[in-house]
């Protein structure tokens, strides 16, 4: 099983209480599945938080496109430095980070 890490910035660094975190996750796991169910599993309390912060929600559900991804909300998500796509798979060694919103002018 894969192994993959991610790090956090910010108001999630807050939020989950950690600023990096290891996931040991089963093959063919895409970075939909780590946002949407691995990172809110093991955050309980917080898992709420996290999806209306991560994605686009309404009334608590988070919206997908046409094709069924679903929808990110302003934070950026990295993979090794990269922009993903949110169905890339996850292989063993990646590093994911989740940056906020960046404010500026």
């Amino acid at each position: 099983m894969p192994k993959v890490s991610a790090r956090y910035f910010g108001k999630l660094r807050e939020l989950l209480n950690t600023k990096s975190e290891e996931y040991e996750v089963p093959q063919e796991t895409t970075l939909a599945d780590l946002l949407l169910k691995h990172i809110p599993d093991r955050h309980g309390e917080a898992s709420r938080t996290w999806l209306e912060e991560i994605f686009r929600t309404v009334r608590g559900e988070v919206l997908t496109s046409r094709n069924g991804t679903p929808v990110l909300s302003d934070y950026m998500i990295l993979i090794d430095g990269k922009t993903p796509k949110l169905n890339d798979k996850l292989k063993d060694g990646t590093e994911i980070a989740v940056l906020p919103p960046f404010g500026g002018g």
